[in-house]
Order: C-alpha cells, then sequence, then structure tokens
C-alpha cells in the first residue's frame, strides 16, 4: 500500500512538472516563423513576365 502511494505522489509531481513546463513554454501562435517569402508568388509572377515578353 505504500509504495502505491510512491508512486501515485511520483506521478503526480511529474504530470504537474510537465504541464507547468508545457504551459509555460507554449506559444501563443501556431509553431514557426511568419516571415517567409512566398515563393509560389515570385514564381507565378516570374512565369507571367516571361510570356507576356514571349507573346508580346
Amino acid at each position: 500500500m505504500m509504495i502505491l502511494l510512491i508512486l501515485l505522489a511520483v506521478l503526480g509531481l511529474v504530470v504537474y512538472g510537465l504541464e507547468r513546463n508545457h504551459r509555460r513554454t507554449m506559444p501563443g501562435r501556431m509553431a514557426g516563423s511568419t516571415d517567409v517569402e512566398n515563393r509560389d508568388e515570385a514564381r507565378v509572377s516570374a512565369e507571367l513576365a516571361a510570356r507576356d515578353r514571349v507573346s508580346g
């Protein structure tokens, strides 16, 4: 019975520590950087510019 109480106490402390650490480090936004260049936009613009040069 004493081992069960000790095990529950240790488990409770581990859960408490993990939850406290998770709340402290959780960002308020999605993970990843926000200053990323949109390569699709640059590629489409370049393709449209090349198309205009060829056809016009």
